[in-house]
């Protein structure tokens, strides 16, 4: 059987060791995972990185639901005595199918997400969509520029091979592929209290630096509220 864990923990190393725009990553405290693609073709998602902090790496983080104010934590996450502030996981076999330029771009890609203070957040862009910034086909052109800009380098077919054959070419020669999967944590709701009413807004308002982030995973949402019924006559 082929372990896809190993073989992509090794290339991240090399990676974020070869590029300067990766070399704040911290791969301690990142964790390679593994996921099964829903639907087969190259059509969807090929890999995804889950943050584990809130903005400025916070643990905590409030937020307006309704006319309550929401307290979310995000629970901690140790493995094998490591702290982890990130997951990236792979999409099999959807993300093996692609092509090899591309499949690098594509771990390129999940590590640029990671903040320049490797805190748990994800690096936070100019623009309306701040996790790829103004424009998503510049960014991809920038991560397929930093992917080139590995390649170059020609100690990179030591840790790079596994990702040339296809998926199917893979299972064949090692009688299955298998790796390392884990459900990311998830916020928990620690407290909720009303909200107070709105201040009236100065005549003008300072812009938001940034919005606030938008984890892939969704917060749990609590149950309404029960309201007492009414008892009939004579029960």
């Amino acid at each position: 059987m082929f372990d896809f864990t190993g073989p992509m923990e090794a290339l991240v190393e090399d990676i974020v060791r070869r590029l300067p725009a990766l070399a704040h990553v911290r791969t301690d405290r990142l964790l390679v995972t593994v996921s099964r693609a829903r639907r087969g073709g190259l059509s969807g998602t090929y890999a995804r990185i889950f943050p584990l902090r809130f903005e400025h790496g916070a643990v905590r983080t409030t937020r307006r639901v309704g006319r309550e104010l929401h307290t979310y934590e995000m629970p901690p996450l140790v493995y094998e005595g490591r702290s982890i502030l990130y997951i990236v996981t792979f999409l099999l076999p959807r993300f093996q199918n692609l092509t090899f330029e591309q499949k690098v771009a594509t771990v390129i890609h999940e590590l640029y997400h990671v903040s320049e203070r490797c805190d748990g957040d994800i690096r936070r862009l100019a623009g309306k969509n701040f996790a790829h910034g103004h424009s998503r086909q510049a960014y991809d052109r920038k991560m397929e520029a930093l992917a080139a800009e590995y390649l170059a380098h020609p100690g990179h077919r030591a840790v790079t091979e596994f990702l040339r054959p296809r998926f199917h070419t893979l299972e064949a020669r090692y009688g299955g592929v298998i790796g390392r999967r884990l459900s990311p944590p998830v916020p928990r709701l620690v407290a909720r209290e009303p909200a107070t009413r709105r201040a009236r807004r100065p005549a003008v308002a300072a812009p938001p630096v940034h919005p606030p982030v938008q984890l892939p995973f969704p917060f749990p949402t609590p149950p309404p509220a029960r309201r007492p019924g009414r008892r009939r006559p004579g029960t």
